[in-house]
């Protein structure tokens, strides 16, 4: 082997290790990998706002929202538990940003990953609901109405068909699961 090639060899082994420590860094890895360990946070860490313990109702799925560590006023979600063989416990699958109204959030959530790291996020908004205990999320949609009918002669342009799916209409989001909110009773004299 010549001088040339060993010097090239190092210098693109030098090059390629800076890219795999920067790839890891923004992996955000975090120390609660476990129900145990989340609750432990929770207990030892002032929550605020929708921090706290929360389940996906749709794929029993419990993230653990915390503050983020890198200064902002944003939370973190992470992956407790799930029956998604893709997702590893202590994975921070997306965020939680606040907006100017109170309860409201702008959720993003990491869809895909490329090289091992989640990329791709999706936007919705989510909604705290305070007596229930619960987040709604509102995912975007896109709704596209063609009128047909004026195709049609007039006799069929009468003519209404509809289907109504009420379980379409129940509302996706999490529950929290802990510390759960409990209401105050009155103490009686």
């Amino acid at each position: 082997m010549t001088f040339a090639i060993r010097t090239y060899i190092i210098i693109v082994i030098a090059a390629i290790c800076p890219a795999f420590r920067a790839m890891a860094a923004n992996a955000f890895k975090t120390d609660i990998f476990d129900l145990e360990s989340a609750m432990q946070y929770c207990n030892e860490t002032e929550l605020e706002g929708p921090e706290g313990i929360w389940e996906f109702v749709e794929d029993e799925t419990l993230v653990l929202l915390k503050k983020e560590k890198r200064g902002g006023k944003d939370y973190d979600i992470i992956i407790i538990s799930t029956p998604d063989c893709r997702l590893k416990p202590g994975e921070r699958i997306g965020s939680l940003q606040r907006s100017a109204k109170r309860g409201k959030y702008k959720m993003n959530l990491f869809v895909s990953r490329n090289m091992g790291i989640l990329t791709d996020s999706r936007i919705c908004l989510a909604e705290y609901i305070d007596k229930e205990d619960a987040m709604q999320v509102h995912p975007m949609k896109l709704k596209i109405s063609v009128r047909t009918m004026w195709f049609l002669p007039k006799f069929w342009r009468s003519l209404r068909i509809s289907f109504d799916n009420p379980a379409a209409e129940l509302p996706h989001g999490l529950l929290r699961v802990y510390p759960r909110n409990e209401p105050s009773k009155p103490i009686y004299l």
